[in-house]
């Protein structure tokens, strides 16, 4: 990365970067997408692999989410752990670096579903924020089929409220009670192989679909390692297992602002069913 992309993201909470992952590498996990997607015309709900969309039916698969796409197939893992991808990631959080998540949203063609606005710290706060979202772009992304929008400088402002009303995570800002200005929001467009980058604390969402196209985005979370999750491990070995390079290291404690995500919404699921219960929708 260049001085100026840095320097961009620690300023405005995002970057976009061109031409990272190699063809070779998107073309193989858009081919695999494509055969995950067909073979989802027998799975009749969502399970450990499919996040899928209320409009699913045997005939037309339609596929929100793959999660944990790097247990998924190979080339997923291939693409988080490539040097071209940690090489960026290292130049912001340093060398030693631990998976949060991996997911590959579809949004597909002709109507795939909004995201309304949110930061992903309201769902997995740490001791430090040194964490943050890259996209890789696995095809060309523009104003018509749904591209991340980012409100810039808002990962230095505050923790929005992400709960109901009732007082329950639904893991998406009411926009009447926002305290950020959705008019400001920029979008992240750019080719496939390109990367986005944002802060973990940047509030942002996305449109819905409308376009002839699918906008498929593998989504992987890395945080800095002495970055350790409030809300608890499952268990040791599988933290540690998350480490992608360089060390291990005690947690860092920083002063930052933390909502928790509790208590958890009715019908706890994917950010797609939990923001089914936000008040004020910003995308229809």
């Amino acid at each position: 990365m260049e001085k100026d992309q840095i320097d961009q993201f620690w300023k405005e909470g995002y970057v976009v970067v061109e031409s990272v992952v190699p063809r070779e590498l998107i073309e193989e996990a858009n081919i695999v997408l494509k055969q995950l997607i067909e073979a989802a015309c027998k799975v009749t709900s969502s399970n450990s692999i499919y996040d899928l969309s209320d409009q699913h039916t045997e005939h037309v698969p339609s596929v929100r989410r793959i999660k944990d796409p790097h247990l998924v197939h190979p080339v997923y893992d291939q693409i988080m752990r490539s040097e071209a991808v940690l090489d960026c990631v290292r130049a912001l959080l340093g060398p030693d670096l631990r998976m949060e998540h991996s997911k590959l949203n579809i949004k597909q063609a002709k109507g795939g579903e909004a995201v309304e606005w949110h930061q992903d710290w309201a769902f997995y706060p740490h001791s430090n924020d040194d964490i943050l979202e890259v996209g890789v772009l696995l095809e060309d992304c523009d104003e018509e089929n749904g591209p991340l929008l980012m409100i810039p400088e808002s990962h230095r402002g505050p923790i929005e409220n992400h709960h109901h009303p009732e007082g329950f995570f639904c893991g998406a800002i009411d926009i009447e009670n926002a305290t950020f200005d959705a008019k400001k929001a920029v979008s992240l467009t750019a080719k496939a192989g390109a990367i986005t980058m944002h802060h973990v604390r940047m509030v942002h969402g996305s449109r819905s679909n409308q376009s002839e196209r699918n906008r498929p985005i593998l989504l992987i979370g890395y945080s800095a390692a002495d970055a350790w999750p409030l809300r608890g491990i499952s268990t040791i070995e599988e933290f540690e297992g998350r480490m992608i390079c360089g060390k291990t290291h005690l947690p860092r404690l920083e002063k930052v602002p933390v909502r928790m995500p509790y208590p958890p919404a009715p019908d706890q699921g994917s950010i797609f069913e939990n923001q089914r219960f936000v008040a004020g929708k910003s995308f229809q």
